[in-house]
C-alpha cells in the first residue's frame, strides 16, 4: 500500500503553506544540514613520497641530454605509477575514515530529534508552571514532565527525544498544549518514525480554571500558522479473522461442574480432539455392585484415546470390585485405585489404552470430616485444530462436606488466526475483535502474548474468548471479526477521575467523560497525525473531540497545502465524544484509523458543507450514545433533555432521537473506501441530506444542493452488529429552532424518517414521494440476500432473543423476538428497482414469517406501483418469495394507508412466473380484475393491467376517512385514514388505481370545501373517471392547473371545467374539461386524463404536476357517503383490459447476481468447495455423498472414500480418485506420496466404511494438528492443503455410524504466497485506484 499513498511524499518538517513563518535563523523546517567532517589533510604517505622524490632529484648524476630525457622519461613512467597508487590508497583510507564518522556521527535529516540546534530541555515537575516556547527556542524533551500548560509560538520548536533502539519513556503531563503563529511540535516524522515511548496527559477538571478562547479547557490545540507532526511506529492498524475463534477458545466451550453430596464415582468422557464432554455419568460404587460392572464395561467398550475423568463424591470405596480396580489400573494407568478407601478423596485423569504416562491423579485422606485440601487431577491435551486444553478432576471434604467436580477449558492462551501480516504486532499489545452477532456487546479486547510458534499470520491472546467471534465467509457472504489493535507507542489521554464529579453528566453516564480533545483550527501550517493512540479523549459537550477539525476549509491541495492533511492509523479508543470530527472542513483523508467504545456519532461529518473528504480503510465499533445532540441520543436521555425545545414539548425518540451511527455522513459528496461499521446503538453507516447548512455554517445561508449532488465514492464497506440499520439513506435533520410551531429541538431527526431492523436487510427510504419529491429512482442490483446464514449466534452480550430457524432449523439468536417478520428487501416510498440479485435461505417457521420480499410494516403513507423487480433469483430454501403480511403481532391489523397500497411490478416474471405483472394486497381490488390469480400464502395477488395513483389534498380542518370504491368491486371498498402532516391545515390520501376504469369517493364527514387531484405516475392520455360524493345541489368551481412543485407557481393558463347534464355527455370526449353532477346519487362526476407527459422518473408531466381543484360552497352538515346510491346504479361488470401472460416455464438463465460470494478483500480469489459424507442410514434416506468445487459435483453412488485434489495455485482439479473395498487401505498411501505440493485436498465417505488405522497419520501430514481419532465405520469429511503450512481453513469433521450427515462449506482463498504459488501479476486493487480518484476529486 506504501507505494499507492495518495498523501504525497512529505518531509519530515514542513514549511508553513499559509501565511508567514516565524522561525530562528538558520533553521529550516525539514532539512537539518548533515554533520560533515573538514576535508582530510594531506595523508603522512604522501607527504614521505613527496620528499623522497625531491631528494632523489637532488642526487641525479651529470648525464648526457639525451640520457637526461630517457632516465627522465622513465622517472616519470615510474614515479606515475607509484603516485596513482599512493593516491588511490590515500583516497581509500580517507573515504573509509570519512564513512565511518558520518556513520556513527551524522543526524538524519528527517528526524526532528535529531536537529543539532535543539537545547535539550527539562522543565521539571510543576504543576503551576506555564511555559511559553517562542522565537528561538527548539527544545529537546528527554525526560518526564508536568507543567500546567505549554504555549508554543513564534517560530518555537518542542520535539520529543528518541534513540535508534527506542528506550526512551516520555510522559509529559500539562492541562493544555497551544500551538500557533509559527510554533511547532513534533514527535517522529513520517520517514523517521518514533521508535521509543511518548505519552501526553492532560490534566484538569471540567469545573477548574477558565477556558482558552476557541478551545476551551484540557487540549491540544492547533491555530493559524501552527504545526502539529505525531508520527508513531508502523503497524497494521485493523484486519479480519481467517478462522473462527470460539466460546472460551473450544468448538463446545468450557465445561465446569461441581456439586456437593454426589456419592459414587462421577465420570466424564472427553474428546481428545475437540475437548467436547460425551458423556456425564455417575456411579454409585459405594451402595451398589452392578454400579462397578457399569463402569467396567464403559471402560473396556470405549474407544482408545478417549479422556476419562473421575472425581470421587462422598465415598466410592465399599462396593468398587476389585476387577473394576484393576481394570481402571490398567486401561487408564492409575496407581491409587486398588487401595482406595471409604471416603478417601480420589481424582484422575487419564486416556483410554494410554497407561501410566497419560495418568494423572491424586489422592487425600479423609479425616475429622475433611481432607485437608483437593485430590486435583489434570491434564493438558491439544485439540485436533492445535488449541492447548486442560481437563480437571478433583474431589475433597471440607468441614463435613463432599465436593467433587470437573473443568475443560483452553489454557495457554488462545491463538488467533489473521487475513493479513501482523507481525508488527506486539507482545503486550491490546487488540479488539468485534461481534459478528446482532450485539455489539459480544466485541471483546485482549492482549497478545508471546507465541514463538505464530506464524506472521497469527498471535496469541491471554484471555479465553467470552463470545465466539466468526472467521469465515459463510453463505457467500464475508463475516469475518474484525480485529484492530489498539496499541501505539505514541499516546494522547486525558486523565480522568473516578467518579463522575457534575450532576448533569452523572445523570447519564456513572464515571468521568470530561476527556482530553485535539482541536485544530482554520490556516494550521500543517497537521498529519499517524500510528497515535488517543484514549480517554472527547467531552460531553459541543467543539471537543478527539480529533477535530473547525472550520478549516480546504485542507489539501485546493487550500494551498503542498501535502494532502491525513490522520492515519490512529487508534482512538475508551473516549467520551466521537472519534474524528469533520467540521466545515474538505479535503481531509482519514485512513486506518479505529473507533472502538466511543460516545455519539463516531467519524462525524457535521454541518451538511463539508465536501471532498475520504474515509479509508476505517474500523468502528461499539458506537454507544452520547448527549450533545438529539440524534446521539438513546431514549432516556432523549427524554430527559429538554432544555432546547419549545415549550412543555416531550420528545419523541423514535422520531426524534436515537439514531447513533458509526458514520454519518452529512453530505454526498464524500467518499467511502473500504470501511467497517462493526457496531452502532443504532446505526452503521448513515447519509442525510441536508437542504441547508446547519451548526456554526448555518450563517452562511448555504444552500447545500445535497440532495441534488451525486453520492461520492461509496465502496467495499462492510456493516454489521448495529441494533438499528446497517446502511440507511435518508432526508436528515430538523433545520429550524425549536418554536410554536414545532417545538422539537434544533438537529433532531426529521419527522418523516423510518429505520429498518437487522431483521430486515435492506430498505431505502426516500423522498421519493409526492408531494415531498418531484419523482426518484434507486436501484439496487448484484446483490446478495441471505435470510437466516449458518451464523447462528450466541446468547450474551445483549442479546435478548433467541429461537429457533434457518435451513436446519437449529437454536440461533434473533434479531427481534421470535415473532419478528425477517424481510431481505423491504420496500418503500419508492420508486426501487431491485435487479439482478439472489435471495437465498428464507425459511418461515411456526412462530414468523421470513420472506425474501416485504414492505415496510405499519406503512402510514403510499407506495408507487412503479416499484419494480427484474432478474431475480430466489435459492432452493426461499419459502416465501414475497409476503403482504397478515393481522397479528408486528402488522397488527395491518389497515393503515401504505399497508393497503402495498404494490410492486414483476417486469419479466422472475417473482412470479408471469412476465409484465403486477403483485398487490390480496384484498386490494382497486387494482384487480377476474383474471388476477391469487397467491395464499403471500397474501397476494397477481394480475396484469396499468396502474397509477391519485394524490388527494382535501381543505377544510377535519380527519376525515376517505373511502374509495371500484365500479365493478362495490362490495370491496377501500378505506383510508389519509396521513396528517405536523401543523399542517390540509389532510392527504394517494391510492394506487388501475387505468382505465371507474370510482368514487365517498366521506365520514362532510365533503372537503376544497380539494385537490393530483394525477401521479400518469403518462399522456392515460386516464381515469371519478365521482365525488357532496350533498346535494352544490355550487362548483372546478379548474385544471399545472403546479411546479419546486417554484410552488401554477401555470399562467387554467382551465375551467363546464357543468353538462349526462353521464352520456360527460363520456363523449374524455379530454373536455366537463364535470357531471347527478342529483340523485350525490356524485360529482369527471374524468381525470393527463395532457402531457412524464420523463425519466417524475412523478408529474413535463409540464408540472396537473390537479384538478374542487371547490364548494356548500354549507350543509350531512355525511358525505353515496355508496347506498351510488351502487348498483353505477355498477360496472368486472373486465379484462390486458389479458394475463401465460405463465414461464423456461428458467431464467441471467437472473441472480453474477457475483455469488461478497468479501472484504475483493481483489483476492476464492473457491467454493462442499463436502457431504453420509453414512449407511443417511444414504438409504436419499441423502447424497459428494465433492462439489465451483461449479462442479463429483458425486458417487458406491460406498467408499473420494478424493478430489485441486491446485491451490490456480483452482484447476487436477483429479479425483475413488477408493472402495480393499483399495481404501491404500488411500494412506495416496494421500502421503500420490499429491503434490500446493493442492488442496478434499476427502469425503459414503456408507460405513471401515477407515484404515493409518489414515490418521496421512491426515496429519495435510495439516491436522496430531493424528485425530477416526471412527472405525463413521463418516469423514476433510479439507486439507499439501504444502509447507498449515493454512487456517483445514477442516476435519467426523461423525459415529448412524449420527447423520457430515458437512463442510468452505471458501478458499487462492493464489496465495504461503502456499508457494509462484508470484503472480497483482490482481488489480479497485480499492487502491478509487483512493487515487478520491485525491484527485477536488
Amino acid at each position: 500500500m506504501q507505494g499507492t499513498d495518495t498523501r504525497g511524499s512529505s518531509p519530515a518538517f514542513l514549511r508553513p503553506q499559509n501565511g508567514n513563518s516565524h522561525r530562528s535563523s538558520g533553521y529550516v523546517p525539514g532539512r537539518i544540514a548533515p554533520l560533515r567532517p573538514p576535508p582530510p589533510s594531506q595523508s603522512h604517505a604522501a607527504a614521505e613520497f613527496t620528499s623522497a622524490r625531491q631528494e632523489a632529484q637532488t642526487r641525479l648524476p651529470s648525464l648526457s641530454v639525451e640520457q637526461h630525457r630517457q632516465q627522465a622519461e622513465a622517472n616519470r613512467h615510474k614515479n606515475t605509477l607509484i603516485c596513482s597508487a599512493i593516491s588511490s590508497l590515500s583516497l581509500f583510507v580517507a573515504l573509509g575514515i570519512f564513512l565511518g564518522i558520518a556513520s556513527k556521527y551524522a543526524p538524519d535529516e528527517n528526524c526532528p530529534d535529531q536537529n543539532p540546534r535543539l537545547k535539550n530541555w527539562s522543565p521539571g515537575k510543576d504543576p503551576e508552571k506555564r511555559v511559553i516556547i517562542k522565537k528561538g527556542d527548539l527544545f529537546r524533551l528527554n525526560s518526564d514532565a508536568t507543567v500546567h500548560s505549554i504555549v508554543i509560538q513564534d517560530g518555537g520548536l518542542l520535539v520529543f527525544g528518541d534513540d535508534k533502539e527506542g528506550s526512551k519513556n516520555i510522559t509529559l503531563r500539562t492541562r493544555f498544549i497551544l500551538i500557533k503563529d509559527g510554533g511547532m511540535l513534533h514527535v517522529g516524522a513520517e520517514k523517521c518514525r518514533y521508535k521509543s515511548k511518548a505519552t501526553i496527559i492532560l490534566y484538569g477538571k471540567s469545573n477548574e480554571g477558565a477556558d482558552v478562547p476557541e478551545f476551551g479547557k484540557k487540549f491540544i490545540g492547533v491555530g493559524p500558522e501552527g504545526m502539529l507532526e505525531l508520527h508513531g511506529h508502523q503497524k497494521v492498524s485493523w484486519t479480519l479473522l481467517s478462522k473462527t475463534i470460539y466460546f472460551s477458545g473450544l468448538a463446545y466451550g468450557h465445561y465446569t461442574f461441581k456439586k456437593n453430596f454426589s456419592r459414587g464415582l462421577n465420570v466424564r468422557v472427553i474428546d481428545q480432539d475437540t475437548a467436547e464432554v460425551l458423556e456425564v455419568l455417575k456411579f454409585d460404587t459405594h451402595e451398589f455392585a452392578e454400579e462397578s460392572l457399569k463402569l467396567q464395561n464403559l471402560l473396556k467398550n470405549g474407544h482408545p484415546g478417549r479422556i476419562i475423568a473421575i472425581a470421587v463424591g462422598d465415598s466410592a470405596a465399599k462396593n468398587l470390585l476389585e476387577e473394576t480396580r484393576v481394570t481402571i489400573q490398567n486401561l487408564l494407568g492409575s496407581r491409587f485405585v486398588r487401595g482406595l478407601s471409604y471416603r478417601q478423596a480420589w481424582a484422575l485423569v487419564g486416556v483410554i489404552g494410554g497407561g501410566n504416562s497419560s495418568c494423572n491423579e491424586s489422592v487425600r485422606n479423609y479425616e475429622n470430616h475433611s481432607t485437608g485440601g483437593k485430590a486435583l487431577a489434570q491434564k493438558e491435551f491439544f485439540t485436533v485444530d492445535g488449541q492447548k486444553f486442560v481437563v480437571r478432576a478433583y474431589s475433597e471434604w471440607n468441614d463435613g462436606v463432599p465436593i467433587s467436580g470437573f473443568q475443560v477449558e483452553a489454557v495457554g492462551g488462545v491463538i488467533l488466526n489473521l487475513l493479513d501480516d501482523v507481525s508488527s504486532w506486539e507482545p503486550g499489545d491490546r487488540i479488539v475483535v468485534a461481534s459478528t452477532d446482532y450485539s455489539m456487546y459480544q466485541t471483546e479486547e485482549f492482549t497478545l502474548l508471546p507465541c514463538m510458534e505464530c506464524t506472521k499470520h497469527q498471535v496469541k491472546v491471554k484471555e479465553n474468548p467470552q463470545f465466539p467471534h466468526v472467521g469465515e465467509v459463510i453463505d457467500g457472504v464475508d463475516m469475518r471479526a474484525e480485529v484492530g489493535v489498539l496499541t501505539r507507542n505514541i499516546v494522547i489521554k486525558g486523565e480522568t477521575e473516578n467518579t463522575c464529579y457534575l450532576e448533569k453528566e452523572c445523570q447519564f453516564f456513572s464515571y468521568d467523560t470530561f476527556g482530553g480533545h485535539i482541536k485544530i483550527l482554520k490556516n494550521f501550517t500543517s497537521v498529519h497525525l499517524s500510528y497515535v493512540e488517543l484514549k480517554q479523549m472527547g467531552q460531553q459537550q459541543i467543539g471537543s473531540y478527539p480529533v477535530h477539525f473547525h472550520l478549516c476549509g480546504d485542507v489539501d491541495e485546493k487550500g494551498g497545502y503542498t501535502f494532502k492533511t491525513y490522520l492515519e492509523g490512529l487508534a482512538i479508543h475508551h473516549c467520551f465524544s466521537r472519534c474524528v470530527t469533520v467540521h466545515a472542513t474538505n479535503g481531509l483523508l482519514i485512513k486506518d484509523t479505529i473507533g472502538y467504545d466511543t460516545l455519539g456519532h463516531c467519524f462525524f461529518i457535521e454541518d451538511g458543507i463539508e465536501q471532498r473528504n475520504t474515509l479509508f480503510h476505517n474500523l468502528g465499533l461499539v458506537t454507544k450514545p452520547g448527549t450533545l445532540l438529539p440524534t446521539d441520543r438513546n431514549s432516556s436521555m432523549c427524554i430527559g433533555i429538554r432544555d432546547k425545545v419549545y415549550g412543555n414539548y416531550v420528545p419523541v425518540p423514535a422520531t426524534d432521537c436515537m439514531a447513533v451511527s458509526t458514520f454519518w455522513i452529512s453530505h454526498p459528496n464524500n467518499h467511502l473506501i473500504n470501511n467497517a461499521a462493526a457496531g452502532s446503538q443504532d446505526a452503521g453507516i448513515w447519509y442525510l441530506f441536508h437542504r441547508v447548512a446547519t451548526g456554526d455554517s448555518h450563517s452562511l445561508a448555504m444552500e447545500t444542493k445535497s440532495e441534488l449532488t451525486p453520492l461520492g465514492i461509496f465502496y467495499n464497506n462492510r456493516v454489521h452488529s448495529n441494533f438499528k440499520a446497517g446502511l440507511f439513506i435518508d432526508k436528515g435533520v430538523k433545520t429550524t429552532n425549536a418554536s410554536a410551531d414545532d417545538p422539537r429541538e434544533y438537529l433532531c431527526l426529521d419527522n418523516n424518517a423510518r429505520f429498518a431492523d437487522n431483521g430486515i436487510g435492506l430498505t431505502f427510504a426516500s423522498d421519493g414521494s409526492f408531494p415531498n419529491d418531484e419523482g426518484a429512482s434507486q436501484e439496487v442490483s448484484e446483490s446478495l440476500f441471505i435470510g437466516e446464514s449458518r451464523n447462528y449466534g450466541f446468547q450474551g452480550g445483549q442479546n435478548k432473543y433467541v429461537g429457533t430457524g434457518g435451513v436446519d432449523n437449529k437454536t440461533r439468536t434473533l434479531p427481534r423476538n421470535r415473532t419478528f417478520p425477517i424481510r431481505g428487501f423491504q420496500i418503500y416510498d419508492g420508486p426501487i428497482h431491485l435487479t439482478k440479485c439472489t435471495f437465498k435461505n428464507f425459511v418461515p417457521t411456526p412462530d414468523r414469517f421470513t420472506s425474501a420480499v416485504g414492505f415496510l410494516m405499519k406503512n402510514p403513507w403510499q407506495m408507487t406501483p412503479k416499484n419494480n423487480i427484474s432478474l431475480v433469483k430466489f435459492g432452493p430454501n426461499v419459502s416465501l418469495k414475497a409476503f403482504f403480511g397478515k393481522p397479528g403481532p408486528w402488522f397488527e391489523e395491518g389497515d393503515l394507508d401504505g399497508d393497503k397500497n402495498s404494490i410492486f411490478h414483476d417486469l419479466d416474471g422472475s417473482v412470479t412466473d408471469y412476465r409484465d405483472t403486477y403483485v398487490g394486497r390480496m384484498d386490494n381490488y382497486l387494482i384487480q380484475h377476474p383474471k388476477c390469480i391469487n397467491i395464499t400464502e403471500w397474501s397476494g395477488v397477481v394480475c396484469s393491467g396499468s396502474y397509477a395513483q391519485v394524490y388527494v389534498q382535501t381543505w377544510n380542518g377535519q380527519n376525515l376517512s376517505m373511502t374509495i370504491v371500484r365500479d365493478e368491486y362495490p362490495a370491496k371498498p377501500m378505506v383510508l385514514r389519509g396521513i396528517n402532516q405536523r401543523a399542517a391545515a390540509f389532510q392527504q390520501y394517494q391510492p394506487v388505481v388501475m387505468l382505465q376504469k371507474g370510482y368514487t369517493i365517498h366521506w365520514n364527514g362532510k365533503a372537503p370545501n376544497v380539494t385537490y387531484l393530483y394525477l401521479i405516475n400518469f403518462n399522456k392520455n392515460d386516464w381515469i373517471r371519478v365521482g365525488l360524493c357532496y350533498q346535494p345541489k352544490p355550487d362548483f368551481l372546478i379548474v385544471l392547473e399545472t403546479f411546479q412543485r419546486r417554484s410552488s407557481a401554477l401555470s399562467s393558463k387554467v382551465e375551467r371545467y363546464m357543468p353538462v347534464s349526462s353521464m352520456m355527455e360527460l363520456e363523449k370526449n374524455r379530454s373536455d374539461k366537463k364535470f357531471y353532477f347527478d342529483n340523485s346519487t350525490g356524485l360529482l362526476f369527471l374524468f381525470l386524463q393527463a395532457k402531457y407527459n412524464r420523463d425519466g422518473h417524475s412523478y408529474c408531466s413535463s409540464q408540472g404536476c396537473e390537479r384538478i381543484k374542487i371547490v364548494t360552497k356548500d354549507s350543509s352538515k350531512g355525511i358525505s357517503n353515496c355508496m347506498t346510491k351510488a351502487y348498483p346504479k353505477y355498477y360496472q361488470v368486472p373486465t379484462v383490459i390486458k389479458q394475463m401472460p401465460e405463465k414461464t416455464t423456461v428458467p431464467c438463465t441471467k437472473c441472480g447476481t453474477t457475483q455469488m460470494i461478497f468479501t472484504s478483500d475483493p481483489h483476492r480469489n476464492y473457491l467454493l468447495v462442499q463436502v457431504n459424507s453420509s453414512d449407511e442410514t443417511e444414504s438409504s434416506r436419499g441423502q447424497q455423498a459428494f465433492i462439489y468445487v465451483n461449479d462442479t459435483m463429483f458425486s458417487f453412488k458406491d460406498n467408499g472414500m473420494l478424493i478430489v485434489v485441486v491446485d491451490a495455485c490456480t483452482g484447476t482439479v487436477l483429479g479425483n480418485k475413488l477408493f472402495s473395498g480393499v483399495d481404501i487401505r491404500r488411500v494412506d498411501g495416496y494421500l502421503k506420496s500420490g499429491i503434490p505440493q500446493r493442492s488442496i485436498i478434499l476427502l469425503s465417505t459414503r456408507g460405513d466404511v471401515a477407515i484404515p488405522n493409518n489414515l490418521a497419520e496421512a491426515l496429519m501430514s495435510l495439516g491436522t494438528a496430531k493424528p485425530p481419532y477416526l471412527q472405525s465405520n463413521g463418516s469423514l469429511a476433510f479439507l486439507g492443503f499439501r504444502g509447507k503450512i498449515r493454512p487456517s481453513w483445514i477442516k476435519l469433521f467426523t461423525s459415529p455410524a448412524g449420527h447423520g450427515l457430515v458437512q463442510i462449506e468452505k471458501y478458499i482463498p487462492l493464489q496465495l504466497e504461503e502456499y508457494g504459488c509462484a508470484r503472480a501479476i497483482k490482481s488489480r486493487q479497485k480499492d487502491l485506484e478509487l483512493l487515487k480518484k478520491a485525491a484527485r476529486s477536488h
